[in-house]
C-alpha cells in the first residue's frame, strides 16, 4: 500500500513523495531513535486508550473486540503502515503518560487538543470537532448553566467537561469519576443531578433506550481532537498526519462518523 511505502522510506532517511490530491514532497531525515522504524520492526502499532467512551471507543464484550470510531481511525493508520493494530487500554488519565513513556506509541481516546497537553506531547492534525453535552434524567428541567447552580455534576477525571464545570460552575458540587460509566450509573440511580462529558458521548447516552436521562443542552467549546505521539518522533507524526489527510479526502473519516452516528 501506499503509506507502507511512504512509512518505509521516511525510516531509512529518504526524501518522501506523498500524494494526497496534489503532489507534496517532504524530506525527512530519520534518525533511529524514531518511533516509526520501531512499529514497522515491530509489525505492531500499539495505542493507548480509555475504551469507556462509546461512540469513540467501545470494549464490545460479544465480540471480545474493540470498537469505535476511535478503533477504527487508528485500524486504518495500522493498515497503511502494514502493521497489526494492538490496542492498549488505560484510564483517560493515563493516555497522555504512555505516550510519553514509550508504552504505547500513540494514543487516541477523544483527547481535545489543548496547550497543557501539548507541552506533553505532539497532536495529530484535529480529526473530530466537539463541544460539552450535560446529561440529566429524563423530566429535568435543567436547560442552561444556571439550572446547574447548586447541583451535583459528575464528571470524568482529567477531561475537559471536568475543566468546565470546575471553571464555570463555582456554585456547584463537582464529582470526579474514573469514568465516564461510573457517573451515568450514578446519575440514574439519583446520587448526582447531571453529568458532563463531549457532545457525541452524551448523544449517545440520551439515545440509548436502556437509560433514562438526556441531555438537558449543550455548552459549546469547539474543542478539537487529536492522537498524542511522543515529541522526537518526526516521521510518524508525518505518516499519522498525511494518513489522516487522505482520510478526510477520500471520504473515509467521514463514514466512520457516519457509521458510529458521531457525525
Amino acid at each position: 500500500m501506499m503509506y507502507t511505502l511512504v512509512a518505509v522510506m521516511l525510516v531509512v532517511g529518504l526524501v518522501v513523495g506523498y500524494v494526497l490530491g496534489a503532489a507534496l514532497s517532504t524530506p525527512a531525515d530519520v534518525g533511529s531513535n524514531d518511533r516509526l522504524r520501531e512499529i514497522l520492526d515491530r509489525g505492531e502499532l500499539i495505542v493507548g486508550s480509555d475504551t469507556t467512551w462509546p461512540p469513540f471507543e467501545i470494549f464490545n464484550s460479544t465480540s471480545g473486540a474493540y470498537e469505535g470510531v476511535d478503533i477504527d481511525i487508528v485500524q486504518r493508520i495500522a493498515d497503511e503502515l502494514g502493521v497489526k493494530l494492538v490496542i492498549k487500554p488505560l484510564s483517560f488519565d493515563a493516555v497522555i503518560g504512555a505516550v510519553q513513556s514509550g508504552q504505547t506509541d500513540i494514543g487516541i481516546s477523544s483527547i481535545t487538543i489543548l496547550p497543557e497537553r501539548a507541552e506533553a506531547v505532539n497532536f495529530s492534525t484535529p480529526y473530530y470537532l466537539a463541544n460539552q453535552g450535560i446529561l440529566v434524567k429524563e423530566g429535568s428541567n435543567i436547560t442552561s448553566a444556571a439550572g446547574l447552580a447548586g447541583m451535583t455534576i459528575g464528571a470524568q477525571l482529567g477531561t475537559t467537561g471536568l475543566y468546565w464545570a470546575e471553571d464555570n460552575l463555582p456554585s456547584s458540587t463537582v464529582t470526579q469519576y474514573q469514568d465516564i460509566p461510573s457517573a451515568v450509573v450514578a446519575l440514574e440511580q439519583g446520587l448526582i443531578d447531571a453529568v458532563i462529558c463531549d457532545t457525541p458521548v452524551a448523544n449517545n447516552y440520551a439515545d440509548d433506550a436502556s437509560y433514562t436521562i438526556k441531555v438537558g443542552f449543550a455548552v459549546i467549546t469547539n474543542e478539537e481532537y487529536g492522537i498524542a505521539i511522543a515529541k522526537g518522533n518526526p516521521a510518524l507524526l508525518l505518516a499519522v498526519n498525511a494518513i489522516i489527510e487522505q482520510m478526510k479526502a477520500d471520504g473515509s473519516l467521514q463514514a466512520i462518523l457516519v457509521k458510529w452516528n458521531a457525525d
